[in-house]
């Protein structure tokens, strides 16, 4: 059977830091969605990144490379989401 791929959303404490994030991941070909930040998800700011397991690795070394620290990091679960950090 196969297993559904992993869904995370990632938050960055601003929407300015989301912003340059997006810029960023863009110009490195790192797969991404933006997307508001789920309801159920406490968010200072109103956007979040959205991606899978296989750009799991790479999104976070872009993002760390450039000092874009991930401030919240949640895995989609079948009631919600789970927070990882």
């Amino acid at each position: 059977m196969i297993m559904p791929a992993e869904e995370y959303i990632a938050l960055l404490g601003s929407v300015t830091r989301v912003m340059k994030a997006e810029k960023v991941l863009k110009k490195e070909g790192v797969g991404f969605t933006l997307i508001p930040s789920p309801r159920m998800i406490p968010s200072p700011c109103g956007l979040a990144i959205k991606f899978g397991d296989k750009e799991r690795e790479e999104l976070e070394r872009v993002l760390e490379e450039k000092k874009l620290k991930i401030t919240h990091l949640y895995i989609k679960k079948k009631d919600g989401y789970e927070k990882l950090y």
